[in-house]
């Protein structure tokens, strides 16, 4: 599978390398999601991600990361650093330790993951916690 990433921030330095590591690792151990051809990994400031969170959910605010599997094999998951900076800081690690986290969460929705129930929610961050490894 191809993986583009696209900065389009440029506030925080994004750790190219090791995110492509690690969307590589996690598409290798996840089954259905290695059918897309081409995975999109796009980082935008939080004002962007708003907008897209408001137009394409109808969520009027800034997230962290959404995915979007556009069909015919491409997907693209779209995240704020900036967000991952301030959670980063909640959580005590790194940006880019969470920045990586993102990516994988993303990659897991593409996987058919979901976390909107407890139990969806639980299953999701096991699966989280296997993939950083």
């Amino acid at each position: 599978m191809e993986i583009a990433l696209k900065n389009l921030q440029k506030k925080i330095s994004i750790p190219q390398g090791p995110v492509i590591k690690a969307a590589q690792a996690a598409l290798r151990k996840l089954k259905g999601v290695n059918k897309a051809r081409c995975l999109s990994i796009v980082f935008v400031g939080p004002k962007r991600m708003r907008a897209i969170n408001k137009k394409y959910l109808e969520h009027d605010y800034v997230t962290d990361v959404l995915t979007f599997d556009l069909g015919k094999g491409v997907a693209e998951i779209i995240i704020c650093p900036l967000m991952a900076r301030v959670n980063a800081r909640v959580c005590q690690t790194t940006t880019g330790r969470e920045i990586i986290l993102y990516v994988i969460h993303g990659i897991l929705h593409l996987a058919g993951f979901d976390d909107h129930r407890p139990k969806d929610i639980i299953r999701m961050r096991r699966m989280e916690r296997e993939l950083l490894k």
